[in-house]
């Protein structure tokens, strides 16, 4: 029996499919690798055929959906191992054969393990979009060193245990549902580990376009998720509040200076008609973001005391905690981080709560799940013959 098992979901095919076969194919512990390809293009196939024999292969016709498909392939396609192992299809890995004894050595400890993420820097969005994956690295590592928890995990690479998963009754089919079993473990009082060992490499958006229809998905589905859990995760996250609330901050930078426009009394009123002015257009939901991210942005210029010393704070604690996580700091890249691409995060945020929790709109933008699905040869199954496939 393999000691692990690795899960890769591909919906029509992956540039990084192949290097991250060849990488896993190489590793030093007994393992099993499943892809599961919905909708496969001619490139998916081709790897399909060039590993077959290596790698276990799920072909679907249609598209299942990331959750049911995984949930699928854990059943009826592995082995029985201890450990499942879930990975993107974005994701590079550095060619190294102890990348999956690392994660094995980790879980022994652990039940659920966030794996170090870096995003590859191609572009100026990948740039900015790279201290954003530090600040979550940041904060799932205290998490994991001084809490033991998290009800987040960030979905591209993590391991878990059989037994929790199974306990879990799998993935849900919601729309982000990395958060969502994260969760459900941490309610459970699961143990979460974080390792710093190995990395992945995330390859994110490099056109703003698909970064904010991507955003805007990210958004509604985390509201949603607060929607769900914010009962029992205020009640759960209450004996680390010296953590979460930290992290928090971490996360938003840019929720600081508004917090801090609180205490300013000459800056109400504005804050008040600001405020009524958002809310004007709101049936016109993409001007929302814009209107959310010029009051915001306006409020730090008129308190530019504030932002800046807010600035050096964060500053002081990213390189702290970069240094010592193994991430590259750029103050250049890192101002501009701040003070436009947080801003701009919190911003699609706010639309997003106020699309779930001011005007009951559920539905997720650019989402789309399988239905009625049909899957190639009847019921799902290792593929034996990529050949068999090619025609359908």
């Amino acid at each position: 029996m393999p000691e692990i098992s690795v899960f890769i979901p591909v919906h029509k095919g992956s540039t990084f499919l192949s290097q991250m076969l060849t990488v896993l194919t190489d590793q030093n512990v007994d393992s099993e690798i499943i892809v599961i390809i919905d909708e496969p293009n001619d490139d998916s196939l081709d790897v399909a055929e060039q590993f077959n024999g290596r790698v276990r292969f799920v072909i679907n016709r249609e598209r299942v959906g990331k959750a049911e498909a995984l949930n699928s392939a854990v059943d009826s396609e592995s082995s029985g191992s201890s450990i499942l192992l879930f990975l993107d299809a974005d994701i590079e890995f550095p060619k190294d054969p102890t990348f999956l004894q690392h994660v094995t050595e980790k879980m022994k400890a652990t039940d659920l393990l966030d794996i170090r993420k870096e995003v590859v820097r191609e572009s100026f969005l990948s740039k900015l979009t790279y201290y954003e994956y530090v600040t979550f690295n940041i904060c799932t590592y205290l998490l994991a060193k001084f809490a033991g928890k998290s009800p987040a995990v960030n979905g591209s690479a993590f391991a878990i245990k059989r037994s929790v998963f199974n306990s879990l009754g799998g993935f849900r089919n919601v729309v982000s549902e990395d958060l969502d079993i994260a969760t459900r473990a941490y309610l459970d009082d699961y143990r979460f580990g974080y390792i710093n060992e190995v990395t992945v490499y995330n390859h994110v958006k490099s056109s703003w376009k698909d970064w904010i229809v991507q955003r805007r998905r990210w958004t509604v589905g985390a509201a949603l998720w607060i929607r769900e859990w914010h009962r029992q995760l205020l009640k759960k996250a209450s004996r680390h509040l010296k953590l979460f609330i930290p992290a928090l901050f971490l996360l938003f930078p840019s929720s600081v200076v508004l917090i801090s426009n609180l205490f300013f009394p000459q800056l109400l009123i504005y804050d008040i008609f600001s405020l009524v002015f958002l809310f004007l257009p709101i049936k016109v939901s993409i001007l929302l973001p814009v209107l959310l991210f010029t009051h915001i942005s306006l409020n730090m210029i008129e308190n530019l005391e504030v932002s800046l010393l807010t600035f050096f704070m964060f500053t002081l604690a990213m390189v702290t905690f970069s240094r010592k996580l193994g991430f590259t700091f750029r103050i250049h890249e890192f101002l501009l981080y701040y003070f436009f691409y947080s801003l701009l995060c919190t911003a699609l945020m706010v639309s997003g709560f106020v699309r779930v929790f001011v005007l009951k709109r559920y539905e997720v933008p650019e989402w789309r799940v399988g239905a009625n699905v049909s899957l190639v040869h009847g019921p799902t199954r290792k593929v034996s013959n990529i050949g068999d496939i090619r025609g359908f």
